[in-house]
Order: structure tokens, then C-alpha cells, then sequence
């Protein structure tokens, strides 16, 4: 270690201090041999050795205090993700975790097998997923600062195995997500007065996408007469732009007529009567 002193003597530190990967720079030495070194020096006196937590500083050896470290010199490493990042995800791990073990109750096999089972699956995956959304919109409206992109790469760094799952149905948490949430609408538009009956009904089964709209929901908000609903959903069934069915949309609920756009696809009944999702997209 002697061959050290010499060159230890010419050595100019600064008063902030250098860390091992510096001091071996500029000693020079291998940096596995940095500790040791910095260690040899300091019992010579030489320089001033300074540990916490595992981490190590060199300082001049005129700032050697008689116990302790110098004072305003830290040792520790900044934060590897920003403190308020970090205090989301804790937030968000529920989420992450209930739909862990949603994915866990998939009975697997072909796509045609336990079909309802699945689709109940998917169905919460999705409203979990919508809730992760929620999160991540509150945040970035208190946090401004933080950008999209940050919080992003911290969900997909966090939880690579489950984001792919919440990708599928909120595109804008995906990997290549854009720089900004899509802004959701504040409010419904609301319909012309002088709309006929049947263009009243279309949009309003058009609106209700892929979970269709029950025949007492028309009545209300267009106040058309239940007759004239009925008469009008036969007709747009005739000319093929609409299905309907008669289901429940809860194990408890009620049973009534429900229309859905075709475009949808055709509904799948569960045992019951229970709507569990349309032929082409899962609801």
C-alpha cells in the first residue's frame, strides 16, 4: 500500500468530495481497489473516509472532523423515481393486484370453452382497468409537472406483467401511449327537438354501444310511447340495424327488452338471462 502515499500526496480534493468511482479516476487505480485504497489512506490521514448506508465519500483530509462526518457533505444517492411517482404506485397496487387474480381464475383452453366464465373475467378486468384510468387522470391533474410519459414508463417499470393486460382496453396507458391523456367529455349533446322518433331512437341505441339500451330507458328520455318503441325497434330489426334481446343485466335484475347496433354484434345470453357480452366485442 505504500505505493499509494506518493501518489496519494498530489491529489487535489475537492471540498465536495469524490466517490469511490471518482477517486479511482483520479488516483488512478482500478475502481474494485478504490475502497480499499481510500481506506489505507484515511488511517495514514492522508484524506478523510466517509460511510452511510454502504456508500462511500473521499474528502480532504483538513475537513477530518473529531467525530462524525463533515458537516452539509451527504453520502446518499438521489431518489432513482420521483417521491410522488413512487406514492402513486402504492396507490395503484390494489388494482394491480385484483386483476392478478382475475387472470388467475382463467380456466384457460380453447376460445370457444367456458365462454361465460370468461367473459365474466374479462368484463371485470375491464371495469379494473377503467378504474387504473381514473387514477392515473386524477394524478396527472395534480401533479402537472409530471409528465404522461414518466408516469407511464413507472406503471410499465413497476408492473410489466399486468400493463399488456390494461393496455388492451385503455390504449393510453400502452407502451407507445401519446404525450397526453385523451380529454373525456364533460357532457352529453344533447339531441335536436326536431328529430323524428326513429332518429331519436337510432342515436340513442348508437350511444349506448356495445351493452345496447333497454326499451323503458328509450321511453324516458325521448318520451315516445312504449308502443311506438316497440313498433319502431321491429322495424329497425327488420331491415337488419339492430339486434334485440330480452335479457337481465345483473343475476337479480329485472328482464326486459334491450336493443343493440349491429355493428356490435349479435348478444350472448348467459344462463338466467343475463347478458354477458356481443358475439364480436366483449363488453
Amino acid at each position: 500500500m505504500s505505493q499509494w502515499d506518493s501518489k496519494a500526496a498530489f491529489l487535489n480534493v475537492p471540498d465536495d468530495g469524490w466517490s469511490f468511482v471518482g477517486f479511482a479516476n483520479a488516483l488512478p487505480c482500478h475502481p474494485s481497489e478504490a475502497e480499499a485504497i481510500a481506506r489505507y489512506l484515511h488511517r495514514k490521514r492522508m484524506i478523510w473516509l466517509s460511510m452511510r448506508a454502504g456508500h462511500g465519500r473521499v474528502f480532504p483530509a483538513a475537513m477530518r472532523p473529531g467525530r462524525g462526518r463533515p458537516k452539509a457533505r451527504g453520502v446518499e444517492q438521489p431518489p432513482l423515481i420521483d417521491p410522488q411517482l413512487a406514492g402513486f404506485l402504492t396507490q395503484a397496487h390494489p388494482t394491480f393486484l385484483k386483476i392478478r387474480l382475475l387472470l388467475s381464475r382463467d380456466p384457460g383452453g380453447a376460445w370457444n370453452e367456458n365462454q361465460a366464465v370468461k367473459a365474466e373475467i374479462n368484463f371485470a378486468i375491464a371495469v379494473e382497468a377503467t378504474n387504473l384510468m381514473a387514477l392515473c387522470r386524477t394524478f396527472a391533474k395534480e401533479h402537472p409537472s409530471i409528465p404522461i410519459a414518466a408516469l407511464r414508463d413507472a406503471l410499465w417499470l413497476d408492473r410489466p406483467h399486468t400493463m399488456p393486460v390494461v393496455a388492451q382496453t385503455q390504449p393510453d396507458l400502452a407502451m407507445a401511449g401519446s404525450e397526453q391523456f385523451v380529454v373525456q367529455p364533460v357532457a352529453k349533446t344533447r339531441l335536436s327537438k326536431n328529430l323524428t322518433d326513429e332518429e331519436r331512437m337510432m342515436s340513442y341505441i348508437d350511444a349506448a354501444g356495445a351493452s345496447g339500451i333497454a326499451v323503458y330507458e328509450i321511453v324516458n328520455k325521448g318520451k315516445i310511447a312504449r308502443d311506438r318503441v316497440t313498433q319502431i325497434g321491429e322495424m329497425f330489426e327488420n331491415m337488419g340495424a339492430i339486434h334485440s334481446a330480452v335479457v337481465r343485466m345483473s343475476d337479480r335484475g329485472r328482464t326486459g327488452t334491450r336493443y343493440f347496433m349491429r355493428k356490435y354484434g349479435e348478444p350472448v345470453i348467459g344462463e338466467g338471462g343475463r347478458l354477458l357480452y356481443c358475439r364480436d366485442l366483449a363488453i
